[in-house]
């Protein structure tokens, strides 16, 4: 809470650090307001000074020490609600060991020898080790009260009458139904879209970090819901688990 306001928001990993979107809500939980910024760096996203209640970021935050098929219990649980369309826009996230690695080669070893199934990793997923770092080096079990990991495909899906969307984000047709979608709950997203052109980041940050705000705009209300629905933690405590 700040001056009286309250706040939720949704963050996505851009080019220049991390996309912010920020809700304001009445004592209600009504939508009373939009805005939007980069933060240089996930450290940042604690000193936000509208200090939201709480904020879903679109990136694993708790992290396996032993690579297994699949992933984690929460990744495999959101492809199989996702469907076959849409479960690829779930990656696996590498193994802890993994942070310490300064080069693809070096990462992809770590990974494989993290259990007997001797998983791989793409550079895909390698070009999200930065980022991980920063979320890993800053999260602790008492701030996962407020940051919660989340899924934009998940929110799109609960949006959509709990059916997957079509298309893949990356096409114009997959665009238009995320916007569609937007645009039944928020009133500002084409002002956002249109800042962000003059910013280090893409018109998809923006999206997925208005789809991670309004599961979090869900976990104020008490309406999201959590997978797995067994609890599992990392070894430094940290929840591994997707809100929607």
């Amino acid at each position: 809470m700040h001056d009286g306001r309250r706040f939720v928001g949704g963050v996505d990993g851009c080019r220049g650090g991390w996309v912010v979107v920020l809700l304001e809500l009445d004592p209600a939980g009504k939508l009373t307001g939009e805005s939007w910024r980069i933060v240089p760096c996930f450290l940042h996203v604690f000193r936000l000074p509208e200090e939201p209640r709480f904020l879903g970021v679109d990136i694993p935050i708790g992290l396996p020490n032993v690579a297994v098929p699949g992933g984690r219990a929460c990744d495999r649980a959101a492809r199989q609600r996702l469907g076959r369309k849409r479960a690829s826009s779930v990656f696996a996230p590498p193994v802890r060991a993994v942070l310490s690695a300064d080069s693809y080669t070096k990462a992809l070893a770590l990974n494989r020898a993290s259990s007997r199934h001797a998983i791989g990793l793409s550079r895909q997923v390698y070009n999200l080790v930065p980022k991980l770092r920063e979320v890993h080096d800053a999260m602790t079990p008492m701030l996962q009260g407020r940051i919660r990991e989340v899924h934009p495909e998940l929110s799109f899906m609960t949006m959509n009458d709990e059916r997957p969307l079509l298309h893949s984000k990356r096409t114009a047709a997959g665009k238009a139904e995320r916007l569609a979608l937007l645009e039944r709950h928020f009133q500002r997203l084409a002002d956002a879209l249109d800042w962000v052109r003059s910013e280090p980041a893409v018109e998809e940050d923006v999206i997925d970090a208005y789809a991670a705000a309004w599961s979090a705009w869900r976990i104020a209300r008490g309406k999201a819901r959590y997978i797995p629905e067994e609890l599992q933690m990392d070894s430094r405590g940290l929840r591994m688990g997707i809100w929607y």
